[in-house]
């Protein structure tokens, strides 16, 4: 029996390792982007342009991503007018020494605005403008990889679609669950059965994933949207969880060996990392509309 059990543990690891290995080559360009999604309130009747003003000076070449081609050069005009002081479009104008900002002028199907990509301020003003009248917010700090808000035309104001405990709950919820599930199958194939050992696992997954979220999003806060940001943000506070969770099973279970312990949280964890990225793309529409 414990010849097969190693005979498993050696093949799960070797699926989950060459699950990595299949992956599709990195690439600098590789990984979520941060995007910004705009919901529009008490709009007036006709066409509404919308972009992001922030701080920064005009690019001289302007990235070839956009469909202002398609758009009416007089309300372009219009939203340009608000320009100026060191303020500048995001999208329509691009940002001299920044990234580009993926997105457009002209709402989408489901009458939103979304903008994306690594060029994506971080500090904004939302800016609109309809035939012959333009405005801006007041400044806007987000600190969110995907985030959603709400411009309020006759207020002109702006507020999260989700409050921040709330975004940050469901947010924990939507890698918790599968995490929990993922890992909690690699355990019982290592046959770990006792209750105590599953309250420790529940208790240990919900104080690591709760401390994931925090340190993801003071890495992205404090360095910014770089996608080697992201990978920093996400990939070492994985393996400090790899770490707390070993020591963790080696010193409160008592089931089995703290060889047996550590092997299989080790493989639990690599499950989770390589097989969770899955159930979170499916998500991935939910969590960009909180």
């Amino acid at each position: 029996m414990n010849v097969n059990r190693v005979r498993l543990a050696r093949c799960l690891l070797l699926f989950l390792v060459g699950a990595m290995l299949l992956a599709p080559a990195a690439r600098a360009d590789i990984g979520p982007k941060p995007s910004l999604t705009v919901q529009v309130v008490n709009a007036p009747e006709g066409t509404l342009y919308l972009d992001l003003l922030t701080e920064g000076e005009a690019t001289k070449s302007p990235y070839p991503n956009s469909n202002l081609e398609e758009a009416d050069p007089a309300l372009l005009d219009t939203l340009r007018s608000i320009e100026g002081d060191g303020w500048v479009l995001a999208y329509t104008t691009g940002v001299a020494g920044r990234a580009p900002v993926f997105g457009s002028v002209l709402p989408r199907e489901d009458g939103a605005w979304q903008f994306s990509y690594i060029g994506l301020p971080e500090t904004f003003r939302v800016a609109v403008a309809t035939e012959g009248w333009a405005r801006a917010s007041k400044t806007v700090y987000t600190r969110r990889f995907t985030d959603h808000i709400i411009y309020d035309w006759e207020s002109n104001t702006v507020r999260p679609v989700t409050p921040a405990p709330l975004h940050f709950l469901l947010q924990l919820l939507a890698t918790l669950i599968p995490t929990l599930l993922i890992e909690a199958l690699v355990l019982w194939l290592f046959r770990f059965r006792e209750g105590r050992t599953w309250a420790v696992f529940l208790a240990v997954n919900l104080v690591t994933q709760a401390g994931l979220h925090l340190a993801c999003g003071t890495v992205l806060v404090t360095l910014g949207y770089h996608p080697l940001f992201y990978g920093l943000g996400l990939i070492l506070p994985e393996l400090i969880i790899w770490a707390v969770e070993c020591a963790a099973f080696a010193l409160l279970l008592k089931e089995h060996s703290a060889k047996r312990r550590v092997g299989g949280v080790l493989c639990a964890n690599l499950a989770s990392f390589v097989l969770g990225f899955f159930p979170l793309h499916l998500l991935g529409p939910f969590l960009n509309s909180l």
